[in-house]
C-alpha cells in the first residue's frame, strides 16, 4: 500500500505549479521576469517527501529523493528530472507562455501512461507559483482536478498536492515535498 501511494503521490509532484485555468490570465510577463522565476528553481534539490496516512490512525509515509532542474537552450525553458527512492522516475519541461499570460509544462513518469498537461502562476507577492491539472482516474471515475501549490523560501521549497474530486469538489491531500537546494 505505501508503495502505491508513494507513486500516486510522487507522479503528481514533481515540480511546482498554480491558478486555476478558469481564472483570467494576469497580465503577461516580461522574458526576464518570467525567467526570473524559472530561475528560483534551477538547480540540484534534495527531497523530503510525507504523505497523508493510508489509514485513520497510521502514520504518515515518508521518502526521499533528488531533483535536478536544469535550462535547456535559450534560457526559455527549464527540464526537471526527478528520481524517489530509486522507485520511481519522472522528468518535466516547463517555461512561461506569453499568449497565455501563464506558465505551462508538461510531466511524465514511471507511475503514469500519459503526459499531464499543467497551467500556473506566480505571486510575486507571496512567492508561490500554483500549478493546476488533471489527474486521470481508473475508468469509469471521471478525472481529478489536481492543484501544487509552491512556495518559496531561498534555498527551501515546499511543495503541496492536493487533489480536488470531481463530482464532491472535496479536496483531499496528496502529500508535501520540502525541497532543499544543495550547495
Amino acid at each position: 500500500m505505501c508503495d502505491l501511494m508513494l507513486c500516486t503521490l510522487i507522479l503528481l509532484s514533481a515540480s511546482t505549479r498554480a491558478a486555476s485555468a478558469a481564472e483570467p490570465a494576469a497580465t503577461a510577463l516580461t522574458r526576464d521576469q518570467a525567467l526570473a522565476v524559472l530561475k528560483l528553481e534551477e538547480g540540484v534539490w534534495d527531497a523530503a517527501i510525507e504523505f497523508p496516512p493510508a489509514s485513520p490512525g497510521a502514520a504518515p509515509t515518508h521518502a526521499t529523493g533528488v531533483q535536478t532542474n536544469t535550462f535547456v537552450t535559450g534560457n526559455g525553458w527549464i527540464r526537471n528530472d526527478f528520481e524517489v527512492d530509486a522507485k520511481y522516475g519522472g522528468h518535466g519541461t516547463w517555461g512561461y507562455d506569453s499568449k497565455k499570460g501563464r506558465y505551462v509544462g508538461i510531466w511524465v513518469d514511471s507511475n503514469q501512461d500519459y503526459i499531464r498537461l499543467d497551467e500556473g502562476t506566480f505571486d510575486a507577492k507571496t512567492q508561490t507559483m500554483t500549478w493546476t491539472s488533471e489527474l486521470r482516474q481508473p475508468d469509469p471515475h471521471p478525472p481529478a482536478k489536481y492543484r501544487m501549490t509552491e512556495a518559496f523560501r531561498g534555498d527551501m521549497r515546499t511543495l503541496t498536492m492536493t487533489a480536488i474530486g470531481a463530482k464532491s469538489g472535496r479536496e483531499v491531500p496528496l502529500g508535501t515535498i520540502v525541497f532543499t537546494r544543495r550547495r
